[in-house]
C-alpha cells in the first residue's frame, strides 16, 4: 500500500522520502515510466529517473535536436535560471526560473544577445567559442533597467549545443556582505561576556555551539556538542523555556523567557532568553537563541 503522502498530481509523480524507502520496489517501477519527484519538507528535492528515461533525455545521434519534453519538468524544479542552446547558439529550452526572469527574451529560437543591451554581444561571442570547441566560459552581464547589478552566466559545452547557468552576481556579493556584517555584530555582542548566541535545531538540539556560550555557562565547549538546549535550563524553568522555543519553531518571532541556566560548578546563571526562527525558502529550518546574562 502506498503512503498517502505519496501522490500523483495533474503534473507529476511525487513521493515523500520515507514512503520511497518503504515502497522502493513500487516506486522504482513507476520511475521507469516517468520521473518521480522525491519530497523533502514538502518540496521536491530529488528526482528518481529510470535509465531508459535518462537515455531518452540524452538522446542519440539519430534523435531530433529539440529537447525531450521529459526534460521540462526536471529543469523547472530548479531555482537557478537555465537555458539550453542548440548548435547555432539559439535558445531551445528555458526553465521556469529563466522564463520568469527574462520573459519572451528566452523564447524558443531567441538569440541570447537579447539578454543584455550592454553585454549581450559578449555573451553571444562566448557561446560561439564554446560551440566551436572551447571549454567552459563565464561572462558578466549588466542587468537592463537595474544599474549596478550584474548576472554571472556560465556557458557549459554539451554534445550538440550548450547550457547557460545564470546566477545573480550582485546578490551573491550582497549575501556575502550581509554574512560578514552579521558575523561582526555577533562577535561584538559576544565580546562583552554578557551574551551569547546559539543555533537550535527544530528537534531542540544545539547546532555548532559557540565558544561564547560555553564561556557564559563556564562549561567545556565539547560538552555542548549534541546537547539539548533545554538540558542547559534549570528544571523549574524548562516548561516556560520549552514553550518559547516551540513558538519560535512554529514561526513566531520575539518569543522570550527568563530562566536560570546550569553552570559547570553546580550553580545557576540568571538569564533572559529570546528565540527567533530562521527561515529558508519560507520554512522554519532552525531557531536562533540569544542568551543574555541577567542583572544581578
Amino acid at each position: 500500500m502506498v503512503d498517502t503522502a505519496a501522490r500523483r498530481d495533474t503534473a507529476r509523480l511525487q513521493v515523500t522520502a520515507s514512503a520511497l524507502v518503504r515502497h522502493f520496489g513500487e516506486w522504482q517501477e513507476r520511475a521507469a515510466r516517468a520521473p518521480v519527484y522525491v519530497l523533502h519538507h514538502g518540496r521536491p528535492r530529488l528526482i528518481l529517473v529510470g535509465v531508459d528515461l535518462i537515455d531518452t533525455l540524452a538522446g542519440d545521434e539519430r534523435s531530433q535536436r529539440s529537447p525531450s519534453p521529459l526534460l521540462d519538468p526536471v529543469l523547472d524544479t530548479l531555482d537557478l535560471p537555465l537555458l539550453l542552446l542548440d548548435d547555432t547558439g539559439l535558445v531551445t529550452l528555458a526553465n521556469a526560473a529563466a522564463r520568469a526572469r527574462f520573459g519572451d527574451r528566452v523564447a524558443a529560437g531567441a538569440d541570447v544577445a537579447r539578454l543584455s543591451q550592454r553585454d549581450g554581444g559578449a555573451l553571444a561571442a562566448a557561446v560561439r567559442r564554446v560551440l566551436d570547441g572551447a571549454a567552459r566560459e563565464r561572462v558578466s552581464l549588466a542587468v537592463d533597467r537595474s544599474p549596478g547589478r550584474t548576472l554571472a552566466v556560465t556557458v557549459e559545452p554539451l554534445p550538440r549545443g550548450c547550457l547557460l547557468r545564470i546566477e545573480d552576481e550582485t546578490a551573491a556579493i550582497e549575501v556575502h556582505a550581509a554574512a560578514v556584517a552579521r558575523d561582526s555584530i555577533t562577535a561584538a555582542l559576544e565580546a562583552t561576556g554578557l551574551a551569547a548566541l546559539a543555533r537550535v535545531s527544530l528537534r531542540g538540539y544545539l547546532l555548532a555551539p559557540r565558544p561564547a556560550l560555553a564561556a557564559l555557562l563556564q562549561v567545556p565547549l565539547a560538552s555542548l556538542t549534541g546537547a539539548r538546549f533545554l538540558a542547559l535550563v534549570a528544571a523549574v524553568d524548562r516548561a516556560a523555556v520549552g514553550e518559547a522555543l516551540e513558538r519560535a519553531s512554529e514561526g513566531e518571532t520575539g518569543a522570550t523567557a527568563r530562566a536560570a541556566l546550569l553552570t559547570d560548578d553546580g550553580g545557576t546563571l540568571p538569564a533572559t532568553l529570546s528565540f527567533w526562527p530562521i527561515r529558508v525558502n519560507g520554512r522554519v529550518e532552525e531557531v536562533v537563541a540569544a542568551v543574555v546574562r541577567a542583572a544581578a
